[in-house]
């Protein structure tokens, strides 16, 4: 039943590993300032590192888990899952694009300020919806929560650097997805959010 490298879920996470990795290679300026924790608290830097490691346990553990014999919640989990794929491909393309020191603010960063963040979840929900697996969806909800304090952490820098420009998209753009937030970002002693 559990057997590694059968028909499992990791045929799902390999393809968003392999985009993920070749950008990474294609474009070391631009990871290196995505991974930029400058100006960052400890908490701050702790909450960061692990959710940006909170993947990868979640892509391992794929290896084992069979895909769910219920084809309704397979089909609604890889049809969740091209979304997400779609998603994070887009973002990454504008992140490319992007001259350094300036905002993402260009194709799904007008609908969301974090389209990456989002394409990732949707892409994990797929997955975890595609193999019916409680573990898996209760290891999401874990690096989500996670995700959400990284992404504070990154909204509080980048008002910082940016001021005005980033506190007016944070005005027009939802932090995740249709729903605008009621909090908007602060810079450091202006009583932002904080961990």
């Amino acid at each position: 039943m559990f057997k590694p490298f059968a028909w499992n879920a990791w045929l799902l996470s390999l393809p968003f590993l392999i985009i993920g990795a070749i950008f990474m290679a294609l474009k070391k300026d631009i990871t290196k300032r995505m991974s930029d924790m400058t100006g960052y608290t400890a908490k701050e830097k702790s909450v960061t590192i692990a959710a940006s490691i909170a993947p990868y346990p979640f892509m391992v553990a794929t290896l084992w888990i069979p895909f769910t014999p219920m084809l309704s919640l397979l089909c609604l989990g890889l049809t969740l899952y091209a979304a997400g794929m779609t998603l994070f491909a887009m973002s990454l393309k504008v992140i490319i694009r992007t001259p350094p020191n300036e905002l993402f603010s260009s194709g799904p960063y007008r609908f969301s300020r974090n389209p990456l963040y989002v394409a990732a979840t949707i892409v994990f929900m797929g997955i975890c919806l595609a193999t019916a697996n409680i573990v898996l969806a209760g290891y999401l909800a874990i690096a989500v929560i996670l995700q959400h304090f990284m992404i504070l952490a990154e909204e509080r820098i980048c008002m910082e650097k940016y001021g005005r420009e980033f506190d007016g998209y944070t005005k027009r753009t939802p932090r995740y997805l249709c729903v605008q937030d009621k909090t908007q970002p602060k810079a450091a002693g202006d009583g932002g959010p904080s961990l």
